[in-house]
């Protein structure tokens, strides 16, 4: 017996995508890891307000832009990595088989 193709459109007539439950929770987690910078980057913002208020102390600016330089160093390869990973994520999301097919 020939097993028929079952296709399901949508309202305008378009197939749907197969969509795994993995591939959302992954997303999901890289969404999450780029989440998790908000409170370290509002110490940036702390800190360079405070920096206006200060007076200036050139060995303190010195050891504190340093800090904050390693920190952003960390946070721009990470964000980059996981923005590119969620990048392909999203592709691969959108480019996913029709149900049907």
């Amino acid at each position: 017996m020939a097993e028929k193709e079952r296709n399901i459109l949508t309202k305008k007539n378009q197939p749907l995508k197969t969509i795994v439950y993995q591939d959302i929770y992954a997303t999901k987690e890289t969404l999450e890891k780029l989440q998790s910078w908000e409170s370290t980057l509002e110490l940036f913002v702390t800190f360079f307000a405070e920096q206006r208020n200060k007076p200036l102390n050139k060995k303190e600016i010195i050891q504190h832009y340093h800090a904050a330089s390693q920190i952003f160093d960390v946070f721009f390869d990470d964000f980059t990595k996981q923005t590119n990973l969620l990048e392909s994520q999203l592709e691969a999301l959108r480019t996913s088989r029709k149900v049907g097919d």
